[in-house]
């Protein structure tokens, strides 16, 4: 069986997992060597390359729409979030690139849904982290631009629970976020 958005997801939780149990460290650059030497970082960046893969290997749309998420989320995560915490550090510039010049395509052929336009309007306030990738992509330089992040975009228990479940870290951020209800 080869690779699938559910097992790139399993292993992210994974790594996640082994993460947080360090957390109970209380040097950070002790957690960040422990990381390192158990290789968590590495296997993210394997993680983020086999998202892209997937991605060019996948037929069904929305299942690449998916991808397209975690690939963004993670692009991002690993500039606003630091590797102690993450367990991601260091992605490949060239999967980070790529994966954005699929984002800008998408914005042009107006392609995303509407969760991901409020993923993305929740981003824009990380422009730091989007904009040295989007000088030659139009489309998502102007998204970023044009959005009001004075105004929250992202649902605030709006959500059916269990939305974000098996969705990788992404969805766990989103989780801890509160987008989903209680019920």
């Amino acid at each position: 069986m080869g690779t699938t958005i559910d097992s790139l997801s399993n292993q992210e939780l994974e790594l996640y997992n082994y993460t947080v149990s360090l957390q109970e460290m209380t040097d950070m650059n002790e957690i960040e060597k422990k990381l390192k030497e158990g290789g968590i970082f590495r296997k993210y960046q394997r993680i983020h390359k086999s998202y892209l893969d997937l991605f060019f290997n996948t037929a069904q749309e929305e299942t690449r729409l998916e991808i397209l998420k975690r690939l963004i989320f993670l692009n991002l995560y690993v500039v606003v979030e630091p590797p102690w915490l993450s367990g991601i550090q260091n992605l490949d510039r060239s999967t980070v690139f790529k994966s954005f010049s699929i984002l800008n395509d998408y914005l042009t052929n107006n392609k995303i849904d509407k969760e991901f336009k409020w993923m993305l309007s929740y981003y824009s306030s990380w422009k730091f982290a989007i904009l040295p990738f989007s000088a030659s992509l139009n489309a998502l330089t102007k998204f970023v631009k044009e959005v009001d992040t004075s105004i929250l975009h992202a649902p605030k228990k709006e959500l059916p629970k269990g939305t974000m479940d098996n969705r990788g870290q992404m969805g766990l951020y989103w989780i801890s976020y509160s987008v989903e209800t209680n019920k």
